[in-house]
């Protein structure tokens, strides 16, 4: 009987241990091979999933991006605030006043997610990731565009974790999921 009791027990407990680590965001290999966790992995997720609330990082803050002019590389944004429910998991609210910031470089980092295709992906301001932005809140690839871009790739809201320097620079951004 003690021996079926520690079988149990034994398996109740693998059962909990195999629950806890898939509930672990994925790590990420950039480019050069580092791994770190990802940024967004916590609330990447599609399909009306709970996602878990995103905490900032020092320096970095929430905003909306409202739309991007200039030679794509202003973004006129407000300033926001999340919030999270245990439940249903996290929201963003613009509430804040306008702000412009530019961009600190073609190489500025910039974390988008996708629709299309799965799951977020790193770009730079210059590769794509302005472009994404611009397109999703814009509705336009450029400035001189008359008809509307394909947006089908547009998760949302258009709500960003940035990091912005002393200089005003938006030095990261990444696309938040909310629910």
């Amino acid at each position: 009987m003690t021996s079926i009791r520690h079988a149990l027990v034994t398996t109740v407990l693998a059962c909990a241990a195999l629950t806890l680590t898939a509930c672990q965001p994925e790590d990420t290999a950039d480019a050069d091979g580092t791994v770190t966790p990802s940024a967004t992995a916590s609330h990447a997720a599609k399909g009306g999933a709970k996602s878990d609330c995103h905490t900032l990082a020092p320096g970095h803050k929430y905003v909306q991006v409202e739309s991007v002019s200039g030679a794509m590389n202003t973004l006129t944004v407000k300033d926001a605030t999340q919030n999270c429910n245990p439940d249903e998991g996290a929201f963003y609210q613009a509430n804040g006043k306008e702000h412009e910031y530019t961009v600190a470089s073609d190489s500025t980092p910039i974390y988008v997610l996708h629709v299309k295709k799965k799951g977020p992906a790193k770009m730079t301001a210059a590769n794509g990731g302005i472009e994404h932005v611009r397109v999703c809140a814009n509705g336009t690839a450029h400035d001189t565009d008359t008809a509307s871009a394909d947006t089908s790739d547009c998760y949302g809201e258009n709500f960003y974790d940035v990091a912005v320097n002393s200089n005003g620079k938006v030095t990261e951004m990444t696309e938040l999921y909310g629910s």
